[in-house]
């Protein structure tokens, strides 16, 4: 009896340890960096278990039976400079892709020791030696408040500022002392327009990103100095990267929230290991935070939806090919209860609706012609409308609808890259290409009477430009200690008939293991929206477009850094840097104050309409800090710290402060994850945030004027010379992870500043009491998301 049911115990056990122990394949290719070829032969080795395996012809590996939970992976190739990629999260939900390039070593094997630095922070390009890091999308999840959103996760490092803007519950960004219009956004290698919700026309930010989670792989952040291929930016970019679906199997997950509800799927085309799809939709569910008195646009109601996709077709003779898109449609509104005895507010009988629709749509190739050389090419389709209505109720014709304002503006743009790479040798690598855009817009804006029927249309235009951008840059690794890269960018705007040649240059010198220098120069340009160039002249006598030839404006980039790694987690960066903006449209009015470096977007611009030259200036400098510690052992930490000034010159030649001038900018971060559970199935993470920066800055207030006329006015005299008062702020975020033989669940909660401190946005008299009221950033304001992938 005893044999028979040890015999039974032997037999049955081994399912049993089976059933209980999680488990996950993980996979992926490893290829050249510079070549995109797949490396064959390379090792994958996950860390502190016999699991390892090498590369196929096709540079893919596989590594099955991998337990759940965080593992470091080493990738080692002759003749090759050794890869460390550490905390993985293996779960069950979803199979662990990574595509891995590695780097040509410069040095003999002998020489080589493997060594485990996690260089989470440098970027993807290898191009771009300063101002630039890498980030992943775990990240965008990660720092408390960042809600999966590239921006958001953007704002903690150094250079980034967040005052300024519209309000905190926006993703607008100040990269050392620049306008949110300055930013550039790119996706899979080419220009898109503003990938956010509820963003106003020409800005860079909104108040939730198109961008899922479910699609973005591992991308770059640019603080500035960006290398010749990047056109069109005056202060950062983002330059991300799809992640191509599982080839192998069908996965999907599903999100429920109170700021949306997210479906997500993705899988084979074909045959397992052909071609893939991933496709990823949200629509809004803010309605909830009304409906419990968190609404944080007070009786706004914002509805938003977007589709995006990533279609996978390799292994053609033809090469590569990638179909991609991200499409989005918003709409917030107020509707004015038809009753005037609710109205308590001189504005409540006020109402309106705003519309944005934003999409690209595009087809990317790449083709390796040998194990030297590719060439990649995008078309992508772009569109970006916008429109708003405006009116009053007249509750003495049966609460008539008077229309005020209306506009409407519709853009489409085409554009076509193709860039050519070609590795000489383990030192040296150029790229070469050219990016030829093709702009058709429609737009008008309209005031009118009181009776809402005749109107009076002060902006209106129909027409097309061309644009043409090209570029070539050089990489010299001169040896294993020094690495310089140079190039040129050309930018042509048919639109203006206006030219730039834009040269760059950066130097890094690796001066030992742990330290490092680098420097990089710049000129950099951004055309302006072509709304600017149709603003009517204030003189209706005499109607001109006296904007309608002028330049666009250009800035000098100069940085200086130097890194610190300490150990092979935590390290130190500083960048001290110098921008000089020329070029700058400012009013031709000696007395005006108003320069296009303090504003956010078209309607701005729109705000000062009389005739402008390009007479302005613009400054920026100031130092960046960093101390961040990589995710290890179970916690993390990134502080960081920037001191800055930003002032522009008016036509007058005199110096102001810009609306972005909040002069000091300190993040400090931590998190830490608890593991828990017998199989060690469950992760409980805690993230915290805090933000102190100057705040905003403000006009003063004429106490006397404003008394006497009633309304707020400001001593311009003094434009911008007073800050409103600090900005503090602190999140939180919490998250729980169960993960099941099948599935992974979480729930994850964050709470943007979770002490519901008032920060000031903005001051106005009030006449009334005589005195000074303030409009304040939002307060507490909590995000609660379960998901599930299985």
């Amino acid at each position: 009896m005893k044999t028979r049911a040890f015999l039974l115990a032997c037999i049955f056990m081994p399912l049993l340890i089976i059933a209980q122990t999680h488990v996950q394949t993980f996979r992926g290719v490893v290829f050249d960096q510079e070549t995109l070829t797949p490396l064959i032969g390379a090792n994958v080795i996950v860390e502190n278990t016999n699991l390892g395996t090498s590369t196929d012809l096709d540079g893919q590996f596989q590594i099955q039976d991998v337990p759940i939970g965080r593992h470091n992976i080493l990738v080692t190739y002759l003749g090759y400079e050794p890869v460390y990629i550490a905390n993985v999260l293996i779960t069950t939900g979803k199979e662990m892709v990574s595509d891995i390039g590695m780097t040509e070593s410069l040095i003999s094997m002998d020489e080589v020791v493997v060594k485990a630095n996690d260089e989470k922070s440098v970027p993807l390009n290898e191009m771009a030696l300063a101002s630039a890091r890498s980030f992943s999308v775990e990240e965008t999840g990660r720092y408390a408040s960042s809600l999966y959103d590239p921006a958001r996760m953007a704002m903690n490092f150094a250079g980034v500022s967040t005052t300024g803007g519209t309000s905190d519950l926006f993703n607008e960004i100040i990269v050392r002392g620049n306008s949110p219009r300055g930013v550039l956004w790119r996706l899979e290698g080419i220009e898109i327009p503003n990938p956010n919700h509820f963003g106003g026309l020409g800005n860079s930010g909104g108040g939730i990103s198109m961008l899922s989670s479910n699609l973005i792989s591992s991308s770059d952040f640019y603080t500035g100095a960006f290398p010749a291929e990047f056109g069109n930016a005056l202060s950062g970019a983002f330059d991300l990267n799809l992640r191509k679906g599982n080839n192998q199997k069908r996965e999907h997950a599903v999100m429920l929230g109170i700021l949306g509800t997210e479906v997500s799927t993705e899988g084979p085309l074909g045959k397992p290991g052909d071609g893939s799809y991933l496709f990823n939709f949200r629509y809004s569910t803010l309605g909830i935070l009304k409906q419990i008195g968190l609404n944080p646009v007070g009786d706004v109601l914002p509805e938003y939806g977007d589709l995006s996709f990533n279609i996978h077709l390799p292994k053609s003779s033809l090469g590569t090919f990638n179909i991609f898109g991200l499409a989005g449609k918003n709409r917030a509104y107020f509707d004015v209860e038809a009753d005037s005895t609710k109205w308590i507010e001189s504005d409540d009988d006020y109402g309106f609706n705003e519309r944005q629709t934003v999409g690209t749509i595009g087809l990317s190739h790449k083709l390796l012609i040998d194990d030297k050389r590719y060439i990649h090419t995008v078309f992508a389709a772009s569109i970006d409308q916008n429109s708003n209505d405006d009116y009053h109720l007249d509750p003495v014709n049966d609460y008539r609808k008077i229309k005020e304002f209306e506009n409407r503006f519709n853009n489409q743009i085409y554009r076509i890259s193709s860039t050519y790479n070609q590795k000489l040798n383990a030192k040296n690598s150029y790229k070469v290409g050219v990016i030829g855009s093709y702009h058709a817009f429609d737009f008008y804006a309209r005031d009118f009477n009181d009776s809402g029927e005749n109107y009076t249309t002060y902006l209106q235009d129909t027409g097309q430009a061309a644009q043409f951008n090209s570029f070539v840059q050089w990489k010299n690794r001169i040896n294993d200690k020094w690495t310089a890269t140079a190039g040129i960018h050309f930018n042509y705007f048919g639109l203006t008939k206006k030219s730039s040649i834009e040269p760059r240059f950066a130097l890094k010198w690796q001066a030992t293991e742990k330290q490092a220098l680098h420097m990089a120069l710049g000129l950099h340009s951004k055309p302006e929206h072509p709304v600017f160039h149709f603003i009517e002249s204030s003189d209706k006598s005499n109607p001109s477009l006296p904007n309608r030839n002028l330049d666009y404006i250009k800035a000098f980039h100069a940085v200086l850094g130097y890194d610190f790694r300490l150990t092979k987690n935590f390290r130190i960066n500083t960048e001290v840097y110098y921008q000089h903006l020329y070029d700058v449209p400012v009013e031709s009015d000696p007395n005006s104050v108003e320069s296009i470096l303090n504003t956010l977007d078209v309607w701005d611009l729109l705000e000062g309409n009389s005739e402008a030259n390009t007479d302005g200036l613009g400054r920026n400098y100031g130092i960046d800090i960093t101390l961040e510690k990589n995710f290890s052992n179970a916690y993390y930490f990134l502080i960081t710290g920037s001191l800055f000034d930003s002032k522009f010159r008016n036509a007058a030649g005199h110096w102001y402060n810009t609306r972005f001038n909040s002069q000091y900018q300190l993040n400090a971060l931590a998190g830490k994850e608890f593991v828990s559970g017998k199989d060690r199935n469950r992760i409980f993470g805690l993230n915290g945030k805090i933000v102190l920066n100057g705040g905003n800055r403000v006009t003063p207030i004429d106490i006397e004027a404003s008394r006497d006329q009633g309304r707020t006015v400001r001593d311009n005299t003094q434009f911008l010379a007073n800050s409103i008062g600090k900005y503090y702020r602190f999140d939180v975020g919490i998250s729980y992870k169960i993960i099941r033989s099948k599935a992974t669940h979480a729930i994850m909660l964050d709470i943007q500043n979770v002490s519901n401190h008032l920060n000031h946005l903005w001051n106005y008299y009030i006449p009334s009491t005589g005195e000074i009221g303030y409009d304040d950033h939002t307060g507490l304001f909590p995000v609660l998301n379960y998901r599930i992938e299985f």
